[in-house]
């Protein structure tokens, strides 16, 4: 029987993460058959942390497949061209899992880049078409336009940086609060079919309804949330907490779960 692990926002080496390390997540695929990292497994903004991320990722990716696991990479947009794969449906297109960050216009609201971001993705549906493929497309080209530094000379100086730092906090909060709604209006135009939804992106882990749909983000491994885990077992997905025990991920509580039969 085919179970599958899904986790996401690792963000390997990233300056304050706090997973340096890839055997830490070994125990978390116990008795699974397959990996699905949901993006922004590596950090590719920072050049000077990204070889480090980009080697750690390879070996938790080696350790899967020596434990015999079929492993995916999802690209988010801090690693927009880690895999051709953008998102995965589960149990028969119910289950949509995507990294989550085409549910902002900006993708990034909180980020100095946000508006040339938001511009650049504008222009790649107007020339593309505007699908749910078409969709994923534009975000991942303008997540790629902004790793690549392609708004580089728009970059606010040191000091104006710091005087965003009360308005990115404040774009961060009000983030997390709209988050749910927006990938259930999203999903409701592009991906109608899709019942649940696991996410990341925002670092904010939670369960929420929105209509008829249930949001999950499986948050992050440092501020400002614990990580979770969900596994899919044939028709049942469920949620867990991840704890940390003698420098390793292990399985805490279970908050929910549900028969998708």
């Amino acid at each position: 029987m085919s179970k599958t692990l899904i986790l996401s926002d690792i963000h390997f080496c990233r300056n304050h993460a706090s997973v340096r390390c890839a055997r830490k997540f070994r125990p978390l695929w116990k008795g699974c058959t397959a990996l699905v990292l949901n993006g922004d497994t590596v950090e590719a903004h920072d050049s000077r942390t990204a070889s480090l991320s980009s080697k750690e990722t390879e070996s938790l990716l080696s350790m899967a497949e020596q434990d015999g696991l079929q492993a995916t990479l999802i690209c988010g947009n801090h690693d927009p061209a880690i895999s051709d794969t953008d998102y995965l449906w589960f149990c028969n297109e119910r289950v949509l899992v995507f990294h989550g960050h085409a549910g902002f216009p900006q993708i990034a609201p909180w980020s100095w880049r946000a508006k040339y971001v938001e511009q650049a993705r504008r222009r790649y549906i107007r020339d593309s078409g505007d699908g749910f493929e078409e969709q994923l497309l534009a975000v991942k080209k303008a997540s790629l336009d902004a790793v690549n530094g392609k708004f580089r000379e728009f970059r606010p100086t040191p000091l104006h940086m710091i005087s965003l730092a009360i308005p990115a906090s404040i774009k961060v909060f009000s983030s997390w609060l709209s988050f749910p709604t927006l990938i259930s209006n999203w999903a409701e135009a592009y991906a109608p079919t899709a019942s649940f939804i696991v996410t990341g992106h925002t670092h904010h882990a939670g369960i929420w309804k929105r209509k008829n749909r249930t949001i999950i983000n499986t948050g992050c491994y440092g501020f400002p949330s614990h990580p979770r885990a969900v596994y899919i077992e044939k028709d049942v997905l469920s949620v867990y907490k991840i704890d940390v025990r003698e420098e390793q991920y292990t399985l805490g509580k279970r908050y929910a779960s549900w028969d998708l039969r």
